[in-house]
């Protein structure tokens, strides 16, 4: 017998992020996510995402034991951006069961059509500037910090209940052994000799203003890809102040050109590599082990990378490639995953295929068209 669960309270919630623990258990790819940050996340007043979008958390039991969980999510900023009335779904997990899978889809798409929402796409966690997709290559490696790692009956569920795929995300990796190749210093030095350039790291003294200046990059240059939301203010400095406990300032390199801001990047180690040790809780004894072990950490997440696009054909992307390069080198750093990168982001594939970057993992996001509310096939009159 499948029941159906709203998440009302705050035991609710941690069930909800509690219940991945067992269904990765003998997974060794996995890394735990922090109860602490989940909970941030998924609380409204917490996270400032909610403050233009809402949601509903939905537990599935089946035979009493908690067997799934997901995420109904709507954007008001994504449908008063594109003009439409899309849904999201996010947080998606379950066992490998077709009916679970059903009543979780299904409970989703009811909620969302009682907005007024005629699709459903996903998973988000919970927006397109989080983490994205599910994992259709790759299962044999861990995720990179802030990166989502699923199992491989994800997908098959998915499009079961119909869901298609409408976009697809790559990782990249890029090692540092190989060296920098000869055409991208030579590129970099005409550069510097043609352009009054500075290339600094970002002033952790005076975050706020730095802030102000990337988020103003960051949001011209991602203003064309495909589902892209500008960040608010809050969100922005949200984002900035989680990342500010293990950002390195020269793997956030601001270029300036005649003293403006026209392109930066953003990187930062992966200490997922060490944030397993924690399963979950930094306290009390989480935070030692992870401290113990922060110098195992060698290979860094490239996150964000913009040009303002009145210079995107100055190279100053490669130039930013050049100094993420060489600062991870300097840093000791074996590598780092370029994610995520859009599938038909021809430009920048290249670019990083140049520089001996190979796809590891791909994440694939699904779409449904749902059901007018009142109208659908079933009715779960069984959700307590």
């Amino acid at each position: 017998m499948i029941k159906i669960k709203t998440v009302r309270s705050k035991k609710d919630l941690r069930l909800f992020i509690k219940m991945a623990w067992p269904l990765y258990k003998d997974n060794p790819h996995w890394v735990p996510p922090l109860i602490s940050d989940l909970e941030a996340m998924l609380t409204p007043g917490r996270n400032p995402f909610w403050e233009n979008a809402e949601r509903e958390l939905f537990l599935v039991f089946k035979d009493e034991k908690i067997v799934g969980r997901i995420a109904a999510i709507v954007s008001r900023k994504h449908n008063e951006l594109y003009k439409e009335k899309t849904g999201f779904f996010g947080f998606y997990e379950s066992m490998d069961d077709h009916e679970i899978a059903h009543a979780l889809y299904e409970v989703a798409a009811q909620w969302l059509a009682s907005r007024g929402m005629t699709h459903m796409r996903g998973p988000m966690n919970p927006h397109i500037n989080e983490e994205i997709g599910f994992l259709v290559e790759g299962f044999d490696q861990d995720p990179f910090v802030m990166m989502p790692y699923t199992p491989p009956c994800y997908p098959k569920l998915a499009e079961a209940e119909g869901l298609a795929k409408i976009k697809d995300v790559h990782s990249y990796w890029a090692p540092t052994a190989a060296g920098m190749p000869e055409k991208v210093e030579r590129l970099v030095k005409a550069l510097k000799k043609r352009y009054k350039i500075t290339v600094r790291p970002i002033d952790m003294k005076h975050l706020e203003s730095e802030t102000a200046l990337i988020k103003g990059v960051h949001d011209e240059a991602w203003r064309n890809n495909w589902g892209a939301v500008p960040f608010t203010d809050s969100e922005f400095i949200h984002i900035v102040k989680q990342l500010k406990t293990i950002a390195i300032p020269d793997l956030v390199p601001i270029v300036e050109l005649d003293g403006k801001v026209v392109a930066m990047a953003v990187a930062a180690p992966d200490v997922n590599q060490i944030l397993r040790l924690a399963n979950g809780r930094l306290f009390p004894f989480g935070f030692i082990k992870v401290l113990l072990n922060q110098h195992k950490v060698n290979r860094v997440r490239v996150l964000i990378l913009g040009v303002l696009s009145a210079y995107r054909r100055h190279g100053f992307d490669a130039l930013l490639y050049y100094e993420l390069f060489k600062t991870a080198r300097k840093h000791g750093f074996v590598g780092g995953e370029f994610s995520w990168i859009l599938e038909d982001n021809v430009k920048m594939i290249r670019i990083i295929e140049s520089w001996g970057g190979k796809i590891t993992k791909t994440y694939r996001v699904y779409q449904k068209p749902i059901e007018p509310a009142g109208k659908a096939k079933r009715k779960w009159d069984y959700l307590f």
